[in-house]
């Protein structure tokens, strides 16, 4: 009687675990596809691992900076510009140094598009490094577009009617990458209550010194003629100061709501 001969058991390899094992394969018939690659570049000189050196990770510690760098620029602009074309005598100080700030916010600006260019997300899990993948990405996105106007060269304009710091009002469009920030400053920090009070306070802040401008700008255009208007800036009304702390004295009890309470008689009022 013939002994039954076994039948080879069949090993059915699963290819996801075949492509993201980091084992050796141990058997002599199968050579590597990627042999005389990785004897032609050393394992952190291979082209792919070389790429993903220059993409940068969507929550890592650079984007983290490079968004808190943004952020500083996002401010800028949000605090000075609408400062500067109610208050005159602001733009009129240092003309040359708020043109050298204006010009390095719009460089950081355009910084950030390449980086955004280069930024890695997350798909089914896995980090993508495709240089393609991630261009394609932002440019079929609403940011890029976003982006763009940001950048619309209307400073050019005040060379027709004169300086206006306002016609930068397209930067504004940027401040959803300030959003950003906040959100991973709140995953990195131990207390993000603490973190959305100051976003809230900021934000008030914020508005107060714009309603201060608004209200200045009102009174201008009116003559500074009425009761509720700004006096005439004339003596100890004409200085910057006065101006603006009047002012900001004027939209904080327009937004808190308080009224009937006698004007201040000094800056310190």
């Amino acid at each position: 009687m013939q002994a039954q001969r076994r039948k080879p058991c069949l090993q059915r390899e699963d290819s996801f675990l075949k492509k993201f094992s980091t084992r050796r394969n141990s058997r002599p018939n199968e050579t590597s596809d990627n042999e005389g690659e990785s004897q032609k570049f050393p394992m952190h000189w291979r082209p792919r691992n070389h790429a993903r050196k220059f993409v940068f990770q969507h929550h890592g510690s650079f984007m983290f900076k490079w968004l808190g760098v943004v952020t500083i620029a996002v401010l800028y602009n949000l605090w000075t510009c609408i400062a500067r074309e109610a208050f005159r005598e602001i733009q009129e100080s240092c003309p040359a140094v708020w043109f050298s700030l204006d010009a390095v916010s719009d460089v950081i600006y355009i910084l950030d598009i390449v980086v955004q260019f280069r930024t890695g997300y997350l798909d089914q899990g896995l980090m993508v490094y495709d240089s393609k993948k991630l261009a394609r990405k932002y440019i079929h996105s609403k940011y890029l577009y976003m982006d763009l106007l940001c950048l619309l060269p209307l400073d050019f304009f005040q060379f027709l009617i004169g300086i206006h710091p306002m016609v930068r009002f397209t930067r504004f469009l940027k401040v959803y990458r300030s959003f950003n920030f906040l959100h991973m400053l709140e995953s990195r920090n131990a207390y993000p209550n603490l973190i959305r009070v100051a976003n809230l306070s900021h934000i008030l802040f914020l508005g107060a010194h714009w309603f201060a401008a608004f209200y200045y700008l009102i009174s201008e255009a009116e003559g500074f003629q009425g009761g509720w208007s700004y006096p005439q800036p004339v003596g100890e009304y004409a200085s910057v100061t006065r101006k603006y702390l009047a002012s900001l004295f004027w939209s904080t009890l327009t937004l808190t709501t308080i009224g009937d309470l006698p004007p201040p008689e000094s800056n310190w009022e």
